[in-house]
């Protein structure tokens, strides 16, 4: 399998693709009503951003740092009062969904330039984090439901459930991609 190249235009294409599927009327007014709808965007644009910083700009910052920060503000969005205002109001909404994107485009960059202890440990807090929330929201613990909370406390069950498989996804990818690197698939 050949290596991508700067000018390969498959994970632009596929950047805009995820990035238009959950940033569109019609799903911005379902993620108002749908818990898991929201969740799957934060995955979404998240993926979308990282793959424009690790094809298209991560050669152009050599830090790690970058990893860094992409990762805390894609968390910081995780925390109960600015997830619910996310999911509730429009402007906060918007914040997060640049957030996700752009914290996504500096994971991306970060990864490119990191050691492979530091792309271990990320993924493993990573997995951590993610586990941790969705255990949260399947025992329906209110964490999230907290005024104005727009979602009931009986979509997040739901809600877990879509993060596990949206981690799993996620999870195979970065395998994939790691055996493919190895050159165990030719």
């Amino acid at each position: 399998m050949k290596k991508l190249q700067i000018n390969d235009k498959r994970p632009l294409i596929v950047s805009i693709v995820l990035t238009l599927t959950f940033i569109n009327p019609l799903v911005e007014d379902l993620m108002f009503n749908e818990e898991f709808v929201f969740m799957a965007s934060h995955y979404a644009l998240v993926f979308a951003g990282s793959l424009i910083g690790y094809y298209y700009w991560g050669n152009k910052f050599r830090t790690s740092l970058l990893g860094y920060l992409g990762s805390l503000l894609v968390v910081l969005w995780h925390f109960p009062q600015l997830f619910v205002l996310g999911g509730a109001e429009i402007p906060f909404r918007a914040l997060d969904e640049l957030s996700m994107f752009f914290g996504g485009v500096l994971l991306g960059m970060g990864v490119k330039n990191m050691r492979l202890i530091e792309k271990l440990l990320l993924l493993v807090l990573w997995m951590l984090g993610d586990t941790t929330l969705a255990v949260i929201l399947v025992i329906s613990y209110p964490f999230y439901t907290i005024p104005p909370s727009p979602y009931p406390l009986s979509q997040e069950p739901v809600t877990g459930y879509v993060m596990v498989i949206a981690m799993t996804f996620v999870l195979g990818y970065i395998i994939f991609k790691g055996f493919q690197n190895l050159n165990i698939f030719g």
